[in-house]
């Protein structure tokens, strides 16, 4: 099985993006992308989950644009 990007989140500027993957082993990974000349430069995979919804908690905590002004 191929990799597999289940959701997108990208930042209001539209210039960095977190990406939820299914990795081929079946497990969950996020990814921080930037946007740059030639395109979207992809980052490190960040942890290992579960689920997509591990992977995308995960990152809203860890995410400075994700994570909600209330914190």
């Amino acid at each position: 099985m191929a990799e597999e990007v289940p959701k997108t989140l990208t930042n209001d500027n539209c210039d960095e993006r977190v990406v939820i993957v299914r990795r081929a082993d079946g497990t969950y990974t996020y990814r921080r992308e930037w946007h740059g000349e030639g395109g979207w430069n992809r980052g490190l995979d960040l942890g290992l989950y579960d689920s997509a919804n591990s992977a995308e908690a995960e990152a809203r905590m860890r995410v400075g644009w994700l994570v909600p002004a209330f914190q």
